[in-house]
């Protein structure tokens, strides 16, 4: 039986700070912190020369766990800074010609969106399909624009604005009836939904981890599989780009033929030692577990909102539920987002509704305080 209170101790929040915006930025657990410690003096004695994190062992850690959480293997996973560097590999990597075309959702967010828009240069051309009020909706939309023109098409795991779970599975079946590359971006998604990506059919999928695997900002990954790899036109190279990248002369074009070719030069390890230890205080909870919980935080979220006189965008979304919530009230959204500011509750304002996306870092009295700001929010 997990001890999720004794979990919330292992975090370092101010007491009157109740953290529900875990789909933005999270907050780590102290583990993280004092693994970046250790880090630290120790590179301040013996420089890269440190063995405490060695960089390796950090990067085939994190190789792992991403493999272990998201599917596929390690050799299939960059470790990048964002979700739109690596979207933005992809994008220029893809072999398209002018006139073929790649589809996007309306109201993505941005960095699914602006790497694409780039191909416009190249005679690619961009098209923008509606997520619908429901899946069977979305689905629908993108069959009526699917076309032998269409040959790409990137979508996120988990709305940004309301929280819904999009129908990966019925999506990668449409796209591959059409021969269409599924491309990914799982930054709501990776560590708060289920994904395999190759159950799910996933050419090449991009995400932040910062939000639901705790990690630090500027943390993120990049999955490619191995046979779409060897399908793209990849035009970037750096010095660690290279089989051997060790040896840094005679100059060759041997590159790696995996995902670590977008890896291109010196990393922030920093960030890795503190990547590294958060995916690991997820693993030795169970992945499983705190995907598990952080729905039924939301689902005590949900709840106390609904009987205070909120609407639910999730109460449309039946089974394509998730761990955000996503409501509005009568009133001033703007005046309503401030009183929780003030009281110490750190949500987002998207769209008119408050988000809020709970996490192992909010625990049984957190959501007590909670509630009582929630009753004086009128």
């Amino acid at each position: 039986m997990i001890d999720f209170e004794e979990l919330r101790a292992r975090f370092n929040l101010r007491e009157n700070r109740i953290w529900l915006n875990n789909c933005g930025i999270s907050l780590p657990p102290k583990s993280s912190a004092e693994a970046v410690t250790q880090y630290l003096e120790a590179y301040s004695i013996d420089g890269a020369m440190q063995t405490v994190r060695p960089h390796g062992s950090v990067k085939q850690n994190i190789q792992n766990l991403f493999a272990k959480f998201l599917g596929g293997t390690p050799e299939e996973y960059a470790i990048l800074n964002n979700t739109a560097e690596g979207m933005t590999f992809i994008a220029d990597a893809l072999p398209l010609k002018a006139g073929d075309k790649i589809l996007l959702v309306e109201r993505e967010y941005p960095s699914n969106v602006y790497p694409y828009l780039q191909l416009k240069k190249r005679g690619i051309q961009i098209e923008f399909v509606s997520p619908g009020e429901s899946n069977d909706v979305f689905i629908e939309n993108i069959r009526r624009a699917l076309t032998p023109q269409v040959k790409a098409m990137s979508v996120s795991a988990v709305d940004w604005l309301t929280g819904r779970k999009f129908d990966l599975t019925r999506i990668g079946e449409a796209l591959r009836s059409n021969r269409t590359f599924f491309i990914l971006d799982a930054a709501q998604g990776a560590g708060h939904v289920d994904i395999d990506v190759k159950k799910l059919g996933v050419d090449a999928m991009a995400f932040s981890c910062w939000k639901w695997f705790l990690g630090p900002l500027g943390s993120g990954g990049l999955y490619v599989s191995h046979d779409f790899f060897g399908k793209l036109d990849i035009r970037v190279a750096g010095t660690s780009s290279v089989a051997n990248d060790a040896a840094y002369l005679p100059y060759r074009e041997d590159f790696k033929q995996n995902a670590e070719r977008f890896m291109l030069s010196t990393a922030p390890y920093m960030n890795w030692v503190f990547l590294e230890a958060s995916l690991q205080f997820l693993d030795a909870v169970g992945i499983e577990n705190v995907k598990a919980h952080n729905f039924e935080l939301a689902e005590a979220i949900a709840s106390l909102l609904r009987s205070e006189g909120w609407t639910l965008l999730r109460d449309r979304f039946g089974e394509d539920k998730t761990a955000i919530v996503c409501a509005y009230k009568s009133g001033n959204m703007n005046e309503v987002h401030q009183h929780f500011t003030k009281e110490g509750v750190q949500c987002a304002l998207r769209e008119g509704s408050l988000r809020f996306s709970p996490h192992l870092n909010v625990g049984a009295r957190d959501l007590e305080r909670f509630a009582g700001i929630v009753n004086r929010a009128h």
